[in-house]
């Protein structure tokens, strides 16, 4: 596709012309930074603009660690630890931590299994769990207060995996089908997006979004026919739209109108693989990100776009860990904070909702 080769050839342009440039940290084989001057954060070897601010909100410790998800809900910020434990369940347990605002820890749970999703359900005021993304999901809601813990099990996993990120959008539930048993010619032909709907002790899914569903390109206006290898993170436009990243395919897909009738899909090419991707509503906020592999979790301030959409790289993604923006018209990352291992955390916080 001439799409793809043209972002390739601009990714690896900036590749190459960020590993001349002798950047901070020394280690910055990515995209480069942001224009304006750049400073490492004392004691973090963080590289920021300037006009940005990172401190650590929490560190994690021998009985919790390797953070991923992140929730903020009411005064509350919520993280969940997968402690090594395998995308399939197998060798160990997850903490979910909740924190006040300064950092202090007002309760923990522990969920059987890797939790790689959690969301606050706004329907119902209880907090969402899937676990295990690869194979053996399940999914767990949670009531802070009382401690009530209820688990589900998926109902089917008609495409051979598991279940990842979940979003909650015009009433409705939905899950990233991750890990899909791919056709002996690599094509994704089960389902990459599915709604959900508790019943009993069962998570009945139904299909939304198909692995290989038409979309529209956005740069181009052309329609193609999507082959989504890798569902994994989820988050909702302002607009309400589902946004799907498809890590490993370099691709986000914006699902209009989710699960209804008037269903409208675009997607654009991103040229290296994201993590979770959040839109800032406004220019007073936080960014909460977590690192896996440094077992903290930093808040960024500072010169927050408001309308714009921060993503972050992880440590698979063929370029050292960044957070940065895409532009979602063209596809187009801007790293912003280098010095990142593996962030994988990612949220948006206003000013207005502390």
């Amino acid at each position: 596709m001439q799409h793809t080769k043209y972002l390739s050839v601009v990714l690896g342009a900036a590749l190459a012309a960020c590993s001349n440039a002798g950047a901070p940290l020394g280690a910055s084989q990515g995209l480069p930074l942001a224009a304006g001057a750049a400073r490492t954060v004392v004691g973090q070897n963080i590289t920021v603009p300037r006009g940005y601010r990172v401190d650590v909100f929490v560190r994690g410790n021998a009985k919790r660690f390797n953070p991923d998800p992140i929730v903020e809900q009411g005064n509350a910020v919520y993280v969940a630890f997968q402690n090594a434990t395998n995308p399939d369940g197998t060798g160990g347990r997850s903490t979910i931590v909740q924190y006040k605002r300064d950092g202090s820890v007002v309760r923990s749970i522990q969920v059987p299994g890797r939790c790689d999703g959690m969301r606050w359900n706004p329907y119902t005021n209880l907090m969402w769990i899937t676990v295990n993304e690869d194979a053996n999901s399940a999914l767990f809601t949670w009531d802070p207060p009382s401690g009530a813990l209820k688990q589900y099990a998926f109902s089917s996993a008609k495409h051979g995996g598991g279940y990842d990120d979940l979003a909650f959008s015009n009433g409705q539930a939905f899950v990233a089908a991750s890990n899909p048993t791919l056709s002996p010619r690599g094509k994704n032909k089960g389902p990459a997006l599915v709604s959900i709907v508790l019943k009993g002790h069962t998570a009945r899914v139904t299909t939304v979004l198909k692995g290989n569903a038409q979309a529209t390109d956005i740069p181009t206006g052309n329609v193609v026919q999507l082959n989504l290898t890798d569902p994994d993170s989820l988050s909702v436009t302002p607009s309400g739209d589902v946004l799907l990243v498809s890590q490993a395919d370099s691709e986000i897909v914006f699902v209009h109108d989710a699960g209804t009738g008037s269903q409208a899909v675009s997607r654009v090419l991103v040229g290296t693989q994201l993590d979770d991707t959040v839109y800032a509503t406004e220019q007073d906020g936080t960014l909460y990100v977590g690192d896996s592999k440094k077992n903290a979790i930093y808040k960024v301030r500072g010169r927050l776009q408001a309308g714009a959409v921060y993503t972050e790289a992880p440590s698979d993604s063929k370029v050292n860990g960044f957070v940065g923006t895409v532009d979602p018209t063209t596809g187009t990352v801007t790293p912003l904070i280098t010095g990142l291992v593996s962030p994988t955390g990612l949220i948006f916080v206003s000013d207005g909702s502390n």
